[in-house]
C-alpha cells in the first residue's frame, strides 16, 4: 500500500510538476521578453496555447503580466497540491490551497532560475557565443536576475563571480519557501 502511494505521489510530482514548469517557463519567457522564433518557443507556444488563448480572453494582460499564463500555473499548482492532498488520504482546505499554490509557483519559479544560471555558466565556458535555442532562452531568463550584481561585482581576474551571489540569494529564498510550505502542508491533513 505504502509503494502505491509513493508511486502515485511520484506520478503526480513528475507529469502535473513538469506541466506547471513548462506554464513557468513561457510566463518567464515573456515576462523578460526572450525570442520565440527558436525550438523552445514554439514547443512552449504549442503546448500551452491550447489552454491560454482561451483564458486571455476572460484574464486580459496586465503590463507585462500576462494574467492568463500566471494563473494557468496557479491552477497547475493547485491540481498538483490537490492530488497529492488526496493521495495521502486528506482534504486540502481552499485557503491554503491557494497559499500554498502561491508558494509552489514561487518554488518552481527559483528552480527555473537556478537551471538558467547553470545552463549559463556552463554554456559560458563550454561556447560563449552559442545559439543554441535552449542557451539563448536560458540567458534570456539569467541576465535580468544577475545584472544588477554584475554591476556590483567586476569579474575578478576575467572570471564573472556574480552568479555565486545570485545562487546564494536564490538559495535563501528557497530554503525560506521550503520552511514555510510543510507548515502550510501540515494544515491540509
Amino acid at each position: 500500500m505504502n509503494y502505491l502511494i509513493n508511486a502515485s505521489s511520484y506520478l503526480v510530482e513528475a507529469l502535473v510538476g513538469l506541466a506547471l514548469y513548462v506554464v513557468l517557463l513561457r510566463f518567464w519567457m515573456q515576462w523578460v521578453r526572450a525570442n520565440f522564433r527558436n525550438q523552445v518557443g514554439h514547443f512552449l507556444i504549442t503546448t500551452t496555447n491550447p489552454v491560454v488563448v482561451p483564458l486571455r480572453r476572460v484574464l486580459p494582460s496586465i503590463g507585462l503580466v500576462d494574467t492568463a499564463t500566471i494563473v494557468l500555473a496557479l491552477l497547475i499548482a493547485a491540481l498538483k497540491t490537490t492530488l497529492l492532498v488526496l493521495i495521502q488520504g486528506g482534504v486540502p482546505p481552499i485557503l491554503n490551497l491557494v497559499v500554498f499554490s502561491i508558494f509552489e509557483v514561487l518554488r518552481c519559479s527559483v528552480y527555473l532560475f537556478f537551471a538558467a544560471i547553470i545552463v549559463s555558466i556552463i554554456a559560458s565556458w563550454i561556447n560563449p557565443y552559442s545559439a543554441h535555442p535552449l542557451v539563448t532562452v536560458a540567458q534570456s531568463i539569467a541576465q535580468p536576475i544577475m545584472a544588477p550584481f554584475q554591476r556590483l561585482i567586476p569579474p575578478i581576474a576575467g572570471l564573472d563571480i556574480s552568479p555565486i551571489f545570485v545562487i546564494i540569494l536564490l538559495q535563501l529564498g528557497l530554503q525560506f519557501l521550503n520552511q514555510t510550505c510543510p507548515w502550510l502542508y501540515q494544515c491540509f491533513i
